[in-house]
């Protein structure tokens, strides 16, 4: 039962990445940008950057993320050792973990993230450390466009306002919060530090596991194996960070 109702949630789950950013763009594109259109309060130069920035890391995270869900795992020049899986009736090779929810044995899995659907292993950890890094990059760009129209929808910026944001379901149903619109904008307030808090802790940590070469199993049993630097995770462009198209 646990299997079955993990594999349903796997099914599902990565259906927040996907359909998520592309609403982030409806959003600032339908919703806040004709907003300061109409007040006169956005220049046409300011726009041109910051679709600029704006989509040249968020189409780079969205690419990374596909790539991360549908990156095949390669088995070509890899060592086989004498451990057999029983689950997947086949030999395994060293620092290999089998997931249940993948059915397979994954090389080098960090862990399986149900947001993309797939294990994070030695075929796509890349990928998804590029993926986390420009979602980042391209929700603190975001939020710093629309941070004035979120708050001015709440009326401004104060203590009380904090405190809809945290509990807008609750004050909505209280009267605290008085409107279905400002229940929606501090709602998406909500949804914006969660990601940005919950991306942050992600990238740190598997960027972490990735320099000391472990992976979380290896992590929570503190077995250390050869440790990677930059170059090694992310190949010899050392900019790659931020200038996400030149690959490696």
């Amino acid at each position: 039962m646990k299997i079955f109702l993990l594999r349903s949630l796997n099914r599902i789950a990565w259906f927040y990445a996907y359909l998520g950013l592309i609403y982030a763009l409806y959003f600032i594109y339908f919703i806040v940008v004709p907003t300061y259109r109409e007040q006169n309060r956005l220049s046409n130069f300011t726009y041109f950057i910051f679709n600029i920035i704006f989509l040249y890391f968020f189409l780079q995270a969205y690419l990374n993320l596909i790539l991360t869900t549908f990156s095949s795992i390669s088995l070509c020049n890899e060592e086989k050792i004498d451990r057999y899986c029983r689950k997947c009736l086949n030999y395994s090779r060293e620092r290999s973990h089998h997931c249940n929810l993948c059915q397979l044995c994954i090389p080098i899995q960090d862990h399986h993230c149900f947001f993309v659907g797939t294990c994070i292993g030695k075929h796509n950890q890349r990928y998804f450390l590029l993926m986390l890094f420009h979602l980042l990059c391209a929700h603190f760009i975001g939020y710093i466009f629309v941070f004035n129209y979120l708050w001015n929808e709440i009326d401004g910026f104060h203590i009380l306002n904090i405190f809809k944001i945290l509990f807008f379901n609750i004050g909505y149903l209280i009267g605290f919060i008085k409107t279905k619109w400002q229940a929606f904008i501090c709602f998406h307030h909500y949804l914006v530090y969660f990601d940005i808090i919950f991306i942050s802790k992600l990238f740190y940590q598997i960027m972490k596991r990735s320099l000391n070469g472990q992976t979380y199993y290896e992590e929570k049993k503190m077995i250390f194996k050869n440790k990677q630097t930059f170059s090694q995770i992310f190949g010899s462009n050392k900019w790659i960070l931020i200038f996400p198209l030149i690959r490696p």
